[in-house]
């Protein structure tokens, strides 16, 4: 047996304010899937970086914050990677009305 520890888990953050104020105002229905969305964002970004591979989204300025669209629904998400937290942070959430 391995004494090693697992790491622990990615997690996501979405920021007080706009970004939060957004998926309160969707109809509930589509906050949970921006949700679900955003929890399964964390982890496969976090998997990326821990493969030293780019998560998923497109790159913007450099390679700290990403953009990616939920598919099927009208909403983009803008967030950014932390690796020493093990975090994701969603600064800005789109919904595209």
């Amino acid at each position: 047996m391995s004494s090693e520890r697992p790491r622990p888990a990615w997690a996501a953050f979405v920021e007080d304010g706009t970004a939060a104020s957004a998926i309160l105002t969707m109809p509930p229905d589509l906050a949970k899937k921006v949700a679900n969305f955003i929890a399964a964002l964390a982890i496969e970004a976090g998997g990326a970086v821990d493969k030293d591979r780019l998560p998923p989204g497109i790159p913007m300025s450099g390679h700290a914050r990403f953009s990616v669209h939920i598919p099927g629904e009208p909403v983009i998400v803008e967030y950014t990677v932390h690796q020493d937290l093990r975090a994701i942070r969603i600064p800005v959430v789109v919904w595209i009305d």
